[in-house]
């Protein structure tokens, strides 16, 4: 996909780096993604966060201090129309075989959102991508 493509897949995954990155308009945020989330808040597609990613980016934002204010971020992506939050499921532990590839546990949920919903995954990550079990965007 090239950050001109204007034919955008119906839903994406959103890893925590690409979205602390949105958040904070971060030029690692590559322009694929970049053009994701604009193409999510023009609503030609929907942005899924797993709540792992929401948990994470609570973690990270208590240890970088980017955010004075957690509850106004999450409750301002909380009110986007082109953002869903994707709960964790207890059957979704199940899935950890099929992501195996993965090797950290939070990446791996996230991966395995991605696979169960056939959604690419938007992340910069080089061990989810490695482990080839979703589809990466980048």
């Amino acid at each position: 996909m090239s950050s001109a493509t204007t034919n955008f897949e119906p839903l994406y995954v959103v890893d925590t780096h690409a979205l602390i990155w949105y958040l904070l308009s971060d030029r690692k945020l590559s322009a694929n993604a970049k053009a994701i989330f604009q193409a999510a808040e023009q609503h030609q597609t929907l942005l899924v966060v797993s709540v792992i990613v929401l948990a994470e980016l609570y973690y990270a934002n208590a240890k970088n201090h980017w955010f004075p204010d957690y509850d106004r971020v999450f409750n301002d992506l909380a009110r986007a129309p082109y953002i869903r939050f994707v709960a964790l499921n207890p059957e979704h532990v199940l899935d950890f075989a099929e992501d195996m590839a993965v090797p950290e546990m939070h990446d791996r949920l996230i991966a395995g959102l991605a696979r169960r919903l056939n959604a690419p995954l938007v992340t910069s990550d080089p061990l989810i991508t490695a482990a080839a079990t979703a589809r990466i965007l980048w």
